[in-house]
């Protein structure tokens, strides 16, 4: 919008400009001094002529003789030059070939087509010829003796005696108008391309103007080197006539172009003829001229007979634009355009048929309807586009939203999947188990590589890319990633290889998660556009003068291969290579242009090698920073355990820390209890933003761990109002944020709220612990070692017995909630992590709040506030989910939805039956 704004800015700008230099023109053309040396006599016409013709007849003419007959050959014309002539005296007329000029016998001035003609083939327009003249020519005799004649049968046209200054003075009051105007459009035209060209260089911003534009200014050309004035003004002679012929000859070129992008090509094959017979006619008609074989003069009727097609086949254009009723998309356009053919066909009338001198008025004023209109179009389409612009910010915006809304719903139950499922990897330690929970951890960050996409594409959009640059070890990193990559390319039967073509340093400095990205898209874009053979990440690079290292990936496949027209859009969003071909394949069409964007912001470069068929290789080239030159080892995959393994578990204990944890589902908040349990602490908890802040008026915490998205007040609303409570104890305690808000901004948004620090959901238990231990006070942290068998072994891994008490009461609390319709018993263990005891805590939690959350609903309906009767429907869809009672989360999202849409009608039908079955249910999971 802000480009569109500054082009009205523009145009508006040109308008003041071309006004001011008007009203200076003429303020300059009126304060000329006319007194003397200047003499500005009114001039004198010859009236009567003694002519001769070719025949040898001998007749009186006028001042103006035409031959209209087909007499060619030498013409004399003799007359009498009048009395009392002064010393800057002149005698012109129009003259359109060779011709001499006597006084009294003596040869004063001549012109001949081929001495005075620096080009070839000879004079193609009329011009005044000036010949001095003496005070002693006073009654002298004068004969002009004339070669052939002009174009238009004139032999000669307006003798006159004048002066220079009176000469000047009467092609000014005869042509000056139309030569000034043409120049001031001109001009005008001028500035329009250069600024359209350079806002098409700076924002990319393409206006059809431009062609108008480059139009009108080849038209205004055309009629200031059609103007007797030009010889005055520019000083030679001549040369006007064959730029005016060429001006003639490409005006339809930028015409045709203009209206073809105002139409967006609909007429394109009828729009190519017209140039083909352009160029034709601009290429033709000078090479016969210049060679001498036909002149431009002579041409001339054919010449405007072609344009005359042109403009018929275009007007033809715009009369089946009007019946199809596309002419409203560039109305004024179309009137100009209109307006300005009909004017150029009255101009073609005017040159070949009428015996008028000022025969530029008509073309003058079709081109400034034409301007008129194509500048008020312009700023029409500039004002469409802001308005478009607008909706597209508007929409955008919405977007946004519902990926911030869609984030939380996503990844709130994914938090709550992983975390559990890190709970079962932790203290498990049956072999078996541990193969499905890695398993479970795989294919859900995998599904988080999904989401991440779709959240990763908002921030792109939002120019809101993040790059961290951190120092990290490539080895961990590649042997994180590679036994999930290679889990894909197993199934497929593929060989999924690491070669290393030099020694790559292990320790660097760059943002791993963004290199981590580009390494899964690419080499999961490479497994799944492989049926057989083998996927091969090469890694090299080398060091640079900055010390800088430039980090080289090449991911190879043999896969299917890209064709040529396929490369072409690879890197763009929504687009996948070779539909047709690869229709079977899934995905969203967004992860090569996430790695493109992500390339570009780390200032490294990207390309592919394909040929169809053949396989593809992508080559990434990204400057990193180097902390340790240890190169990795070739043997780096050797070192990887299984997941219970690489728990290092927890480095250090805090149990007299104060932790504040809130999150309006308690489900979130029993995570963070289970995931801080290792490190000996036990967190307050509480459920809604003003709970907190009354705790934080009781009680000195050393660190709050806040939601974002809770009831009024939100967290970052909560965290404003602690600040500024001078009642508070708090208002110099770090808080972090814990949310399932990942869109783009979000890190800057929270920053800017006051947090010290965002994790986003799901939460990892490691990088809780350690965000925990970063902002507690170091005298209540302590460190300790770790067991060598948590560090460097893999326990031992023995089946757990199973006491009968143990047994009977998880076959009760199966049978309790089996009982219950619609209800996953192993979806709702496996959120709990198969701890009976978390189990019925969090069901007693979810029966307990049943009727809060019905009185609240039903008092939100009462007072029509239907968002907090939202969030209500959303936090049981929530709750109803983690205990895999589908069909009711189902029945909860259409409420919250009802009540995002203002649906009233389908709410009060529905929400005693709701209420009702939620009791039901809630009443099942608590029965004994």
């Amino acid at each position: 919008m802000q480009s569109s704004e500054k082009t009205v800015s523009v145009i508006k700008s040109i308008f003041l400009t071309v006004f001011l230099v008007s009203v200076i023109g003429l303020f300059y053309f009126s304060s000329i001094d006319k007194s003397e040396p200047i003499d500005n006599s009114e001039p004198v016409f010859i009236n009567e002529w003694t002519v001769t013709d070719p025949t040898g007849e001998v007749f009186t003419a006028g001042s103006t003789f035409r031959n209209n007959g087909p007499t060619r050959g030498t013409y004399t014309m003799v007359s009498t030059l009048p009395e009392n002539l002064s010393a800057d005296s002149i005698l012109t007329f129009i003259v359109g070939g060779n011709v001499s000029i006597y006084v009294d016998g003596e040869l004063r001035k001549d012109f001949d087509d081929h001495r005075d003609m620096v080009l070839p083939g000879g004079c193609v327009k009329r011009f005044y010829i000036v010949v001095p003249l003496k005070e002693t020519d006073s009654g002298a005799e004068v004969k002009i003796v004339r070669s052939g004649t002009t174009r238009r049968g004139y032999i000669y046209q307006e003798t006159m005696i004048t002066t220079d200054g009176g000469l000047f003075d009467y092609l000014l009051a005869k042509c000056g108008l139309s030569f000034v105007l043409a120049g001031l459009i001109l001009i005008f035209s001028l500035v329009i391309v250069i600024i359209s060209i350079v806002m098409r260089i700076l924002y990319k911003h393409r206006i059809e103007l431009l062609y108008g534009a480059m139009a009108i200014l080849v038209v205004a050309a055309w009629l200031i080197t059609n103007s007797y004035l030009y010889p005055f003004v520019f000083g030679h002679y001549h040369l006007d006539g064959i730029l005016n012929y060429l001006m003639c000859l490409m005006m339809p070129f930028n015409l045709v172009f203009y209206l073809d992008a105002l139409q967006h090509g609909r007429y394109r094959k009828l729009m190519n003829a017209v140039l083909i017979l352009g160029t034709a006619s601009l290429i033709v008609w000078p090479v016969l001229h210049f060679t001498e074989i036909f002149s431009l003069p002579n041409a001339l009727l054919y010449i405007n007979l072609i344009l005359g097609i042109q403009i018929l086949v275009v007007m033809g254009i715009l009369a089946a634009e009007a019946v199809r009723g596309n002419l409203k998309e560039y109305r004024y356009t179309a009137i100009g355009f209109s307006g300005f053919l009909i004017c150029g066909l009255f101009e073609i009338v005017v040159l070949n048929f009428l015996s008028i001198i000022q025969d530029d008025i008509p073309m003058l004023t079709g081109l400034a309807f034409l301007l008129a209109l194509a500048v008020i179009q312009q700023i029409h389409d500039l004002r469409k586009i802001s308005d478009e612009r607008q909706k597209a910010v508007d929409l955008s915006e919405a977007k946004t939203r519902f990926l911030a809304s869609m984030s939380h719903e996503i990844r709130t139950p994914i938090n709550s999947v992983l975390g559990m499922n890190e709970m079962i990897i932790r203290e498990n330690k049956d072999p078996v188990i541990d193969e499905y929970a890695r398993s479970v951890r795989s294919s859900g960050k995998m599904l988080l590589m999904l989401v991440n996409d779709v959240l990763d594409f908002s921030k792109i959009e939002a120019g809101k890319m993040e790059i961290v640059k951190i120092e990290f070890q490539l080895s961990a990193m590649l042997r994180e990633i590679m036994p999930m990559l290679k889990e894909r390319a197993d199934e497929k039967k593929l060989k999924l290889s690491t070669v290393f073509l030099n020694d790559i340093p292990d320790g660097l400095i760059s943002d791993e998660f963004r290199i981590r990205q580009i390494l899964i898209n690419l080499i999961n874009n490479a497994i799944k556009y492989t049926d057989t053979g083998s996927v091969t990440l090469m890694i090299g690079g080398d060091y640079k003068e900055s010390g800088e290292f430039g980090l080289r990936f090449n991911i190879k496949d043999t896969g299917r291969g890209i064709s040529e027209e396929g490369q072409k859009s690879l890197f763009e969003a929504f687009t996948r290579a070779d539909l047709k071909k690869n229709g079977n394949i899934e995905g969203t069409g967004l992860g090569l242009a996430i790695v493109k964007n992500i390339v570009d912001s780390m200032d490294g470069k990207i390309r592919v090698e394909s040929k169809f068929g053949e396989g593809s290789e992508f080559i990434i080239d990204l400057p990193v920073g180097v902390y340790d030159k240890t190169p990795v080892p070739v043997d780096f995959m050797e070192h990887t355990g299984s997941t219970v393994k690489n728990d290092a578990g927890c480095d250090y204990q805090a149990p007299e820390a104060r932790i504040l944890a809130v999150d309006d589902n308690n489900s979130n908040l029993k995570i963070v209890k289970l995931f801080l349990k290792r490190a000996g602490i036990v967190p307050d908890t509480c459920d809604s933003g003003q709970k907190a802040i009354e705790m934080c008026r009781e009680k000195k915490y050393d660190l709050i761990l806040l939601d974002h998205m809770m009831p009024e007040p939100d967290g970052i609303e909560t965290l404003r109002i602690i600040r500024s409570d001078d009642s508070t104890l708090n208002k110099e305690t770090p808080a972090v944020v814990l949310t399932a808000n990942a869109v783009a901004g979000s890190r800057q948004i929270y920053m800017e709220a006051g947090f010290a620090d965002y994790l986003t959901k799901p939460i990892e238990a490691a990088v809780l612990e350690q965000t925990v231990k970063k902002y507690l006070p170091g005298d209540i942290v302590y460190e300790i070692m770790l067991p060598a068998s948590v560090k460097n072994d893999k326990p031992e891994k023995t089946p757990s017995p199973v006491t009968p008490a143990v047994t009977a009461k998880a076959g009760s609390l199966e049978a309790r909630l089996r009982s219950v319709e619609g209800l996953d018993y192993e979806t709702a263990m496996a959120y709990a992590g198969n701890d009976e005891d978390f189990m019925e805590e969090l069901l007693h939690d979810i029966a307990d709040e049943c009727e809060v959350r019905i009185e609240s609903m039903k008092n939100a309906l009462a007072e029509d506030n239907l968002d907090l009767y939202r969030r209500e429907a959303h936090s049981i869809k929530g709750l109803m989910a983690t205990i895999g009672l589908m069909p009711f989360s189902e029945r909860a999202k259409q409420h919250e939805y009802a009540a995002a849409d203002s649906d009233l009608e389908f709410i009060k039908n529905d929400c005693e039956k709701f209420y009702a079955e939620y009791r039901e249910i809630c009443s099942k999971l608590i029965a004994k």
